[in-house]
């Protein structure tokens, strides 16, 4: 028998993490879209840490995924750049660590990103390499015990305030992308290490991204995560990490949407009463709430495929990734209309939301592509 409901653990988790959003997290946000990049840069740390001593980064480290997507949608509802510097901090460097590290890898990383006084990132993308990984151009050579690796990568989300990175390298070209990448835990400060100056983004401006540089950087052997040729197979399961975390954060944005729209739509009134009683601002309500609702079901069921190991996870996870990021730019644009031009003011929450909404189509793998991907998949059945 298949079951869905959440556990009664999973329904405290929601309500301890949606009080603990509203008081510690949601007031900030709007601070954390508009501050100079410093600023930025130092309430993000605060908030990261936050989220440590409140067991959120724990949870995205050591729990389940339905409990990450019940709390992480909670986050996100409150402030989305806050959501997605922790998912990239606790789940792609974190997480692989955990999955993919050596003890001596896990004990020196893991508790200080468990606790948020440390930060991680994942450095994979270069100006030239998105989504194909043939195109990177960074390589790591082995010298005595030693790893020296030389090349950029130019969007590195928490780039500015990392601690640690995860940095993709060829350490066998002539082998391939399925045999030939590697990936390499690098600390801030070694030498030939550098960043670059921050990306100004147009929306989740709270994540601050940068680039980085390698100039001969020499790691220890050590620092290898897994074994020489096995990045490929780790960027893959991180990215079917990062989709999951993605469907949680745009239905976040969305409910954040439909919540901020039903309040000023009760409030505002129009002809003698409230607009929400006006059939056009209502059917717009109608559709924010179905669309969550029918978005938090996909998210929920790829995240209960995903804790059982099914084969059909990861295609389930690109349904839920695909669906509600496109849901989540669809409610932020009804929420705007029912706001009209007040919700074309910068600074109003609105504005916030439907800058943050827009990039949950494009990262870790565009709609065409999830599309593609899932259509492929069903041939191959």
């Amino acid at each position: 028998m298949i079951d869905y409901e959440l556990t009664s653990a999973q329904k405290e988790l929601r309500e301890r993490t949606a009080l603990f959003c509203a008081s510690e997290i949601a007031p900030s946000a709007s601070a954390l879209d508009s501050a100079p990049r410093d600023e930025a840069g130092r309430i993000v740390r605060e908030a990261i840490k936050k989220l440590g001593k409140a067991g959120y980064l724990d949870l995205l480290v050591n729990g389940d995924f339905v409990s990450r997507c019940v709390a992480g949608e909670e986050l996100a509802r409150s402030c989305p750049s806050t959501f997605f510097s922790a998912m990239y901090s606790g789940t792609s460097f974190g997480l692989a660590i955990k999955s993919f590290g050596s003890r001596a890898q896990q004990d020196r990383y893991l508790p200080g990103i468990i606790s948020g006084e440390r930060i991680g990132a994942l450095a994979c993308t270069e100006d030239s390499a998105g989504s194909d990984l043939s195109l990177i151009e960074t390589r790591a050579e082995l010298g005595g015990d030693k790893w020296i690796l030389t090349g950029s990568k130019d969007f590195v989300t928490n780039a500015p305030v990392a601690d640690f990175f995860l940095v993709s390298a060829w350490t066998d070209r002539e082998a391939g992308c399925e045999k030939g990448l590697s990936f390499f835990v690098v600390d801030r400060g070694i030498s030939g290490f550098d960043t670059t100056e921050t990306v100004e983004t147009m929306g989740l401006r709270g994540a601050p991204a940068a680039g980085i540089r390698l100039s001969r950087c020499s790691v220890p052997a050590g620092n290898l995560l897994g074994k020489a040729g096995q990045g490929h197979a780790i960027l893959g399961c991180i990215n079917e990490w990062l989709k999951i975390s993605l469907s949680a954060m745009s239905l976040g944005i969305g409910v954040a949407c439909m919540e901020v729209s039903t309040s000023y739509s009760k409030s505002r009134s129009a002809f003698g009463r409230p607009i929400g009683l006006f059939e056009g601002v209502g059917a717009k309500l109608a559709i924010m709430f179905t669309n969550n609702d029918l978005g938090r079901m996909l998210t929920l069921r790829a995240a209960w495929s995903m804790d059982r190991r099914e084969a059909e996870s990861s295609v389930l996870a690109s349904c839920a990734k695909l669906f509600t990021s496109e849901s989540a730019n669809k409610t932020a644009d009804l929420a705007m209309q029912v706001h009209g031009g007040h919700g074309y003011i910068k600074g109003t929450a609105i504005e916030r939301l439907y800058r943050d909404a827009r990039f949950a189509e494009l990262a870790c793998g565009t709609s065409e592509m999830q599309r593609a991907f899932i259509a492929r998949d069903s041939l191959n059945r």
